[in-house]
């Protein structure tokens, strides 16, 4: 019963719906790309994912870290909070609209690849109006996580995944080659026009109008928190999402379509503390009184999730991606039984980084996510053409184990020196 409390309690019920949601997503997501590995060939795939993962790298770094701070703030924003949404929102989405410029007006020169593939203009026209989307798509998890509606995550992202399959299925009939990618942009407009219009009906009610009372939060208070957090988030998403890019350079399209299939898989292991620690931020922040308990219970929860999770996932990775194909299987087993044991200490780096939120601690809200994904990268750059693309797996779990490592040290001679 005392188990069953603890999982009942605001915290950890709106962790674990964002846990679910992503689980949902995760699930529903590898048989998109199931779908989409059987119905388009190895190179179609590769190029996709990694104008996909391009997209979700942009649209990340996008909103600013808008999502975390409304997460930090918004609970204890009281009536400004309705306002402090729609700001946040407006700057999101016209830095969305920024970053998708530059980065169409440059591809040539840093994605030649995906350039010479699907045509400059083109690509110019899906950049500038898929960052934006997707911007505000990610922003919006963190608006209802803020607002304590995170229990909405999980049906939005159930939407969105069996929308995509089904305008997978429309693109595959069309037969064109960027079907891929347009199918998963149109999900998200349908997505973020609804929830858009919800959140219009049910977010917290703003200030009356003729009122003088000064707010509680001002964007002074959130540019502040986001201005270190956003740098250490950008390193990280960039190792997250970014990473395809430099596969693709690197090893070319099929290597890159082995990666992204693994990493899909992979990426479901990381979500699980990602979505409890929203919750240990939005729960927490008003009152951090109870920290130490709540981050040591979340920590129990996550490892009693991820890891029967990965005790499947690592032994069984040839057969799991067997279901997208025999040359997914072949080359990429080992992948991904690496990425799946990566995920064990990444429990441990971003329960850190989730704490420094809380606590508002910057240096390490940017320097453990920059040196995570520095060793990362410069790990990938430096063991994919000696290993192929099983040296990303190997980077990732060496980055990851060496950084918890360190982590743990750190926190036992803290404890020792009180």
């Amino acid at each position: 019963m005392a188990l069953l409390k603890g999982w009942r309690s605001p915290q950890h019920r709106d962790g674990m719906a964002l846990v679910l949601s992503s689980g949902l997503t995760s699930a529903i997501g590898l048989l998109y790309w199931v779908v989409a590995a059987r119905m388009f060939d190895h190179a179609t795939v590769g190029l996709n994912s990694a104008v996909i993962s391009t997209m979700m790298l942009l649209g990340t770094a996008s909103h600013l870290n808008l999502g975390n701070a409304m997460l930090r703030f918004v609970p204890v924003a009281g009536s400004w909070a309705r306002p402090l949404i729609r700001r946040c929102n407006a700057a999101a989405i016209t830095a969305g609209v920024l970053f998708g410029l530059v980065f169409a007006a440059g591809a040539p020169l840093w994605a030649p690849d995906l350039v010479a593939a699907v045509g400059h203009p083109a690509l110019f026209v899906f950049f500038v109006v898929s960052t934006p989307v997707w911007t505000l798509f990610v922003v919006q998890d963190s608006t209802l996580a803020a607002i304590k509606r995170a229990t909405a995550v999980p049906v939005k992202n159930f939407v969105f995944s069996v929308l995509k399959i089904v305008l997978l299925g429309v693109a595959a009939l069309m037969a064109t080659q960027s079907g891929i990618a347009i199918s998963w942009v149109v999900g998200t407009v349908v997505c973020v026009v609804g929830v858009s219009l919800w959140l219009h009906r049910n977010a917290p009610p703003g200030p009356e109008r003729g009122t003088q009372v000064e707010p509680p939060v001002t964007m002074r208070d959130v540019a502040g928190f986001i201005r270190y957090d956003y740098a250490g988030n950008v390193c990280w998403q960039f190792a997250t999402f970014g990473l395809p890019l430099v596969v693709l350079a690197v090893a070319g399209p099929e290597a890159n379509a082995t990666y992204n299939i693994a990493w899909q898989i992979a990426l479901a292991l990381y979500l699980i503390i990602n979505g409890m620690g929203q919750s240990l931020v939005a729960h927490l922040s008003a009152d951090p009184s109870t920290l130490d308990s709540a981050v040591r219970s979340m920590i129990v929860k996550a490892m009693t999730l991820l890891v029967p999770a990965v005790i499947v996932i690592a032994p069984g990775a040839y057969l799991i991606l067997w279901l997208f194909g025999q040359e997914y299987a072949d080359s990429g087993a080992l992948l991904l039984a690496l990425l799946a044991l990566s995920a064990i200490p990444n429990v441990v780096t971003q329960t850190t980084v989730w704490v420094a939120r809380v606590q508002r601690r910057g240096a390490v809200q940017v320097a453990l996510p920059a040196v995570l994904a520095a060793l990362v990268v410069i790990g990938t750059v430096v063991l994919l053409p000696v290993m192929g693309v099983t040296g990303v797996g190997v980077a990732w779990l060496g980055a990851q184990t060496l950084v918890a490592g360190f982590v743990l040290v750190n926190r036992a001679v803290l404890r020792r020196r009180r």
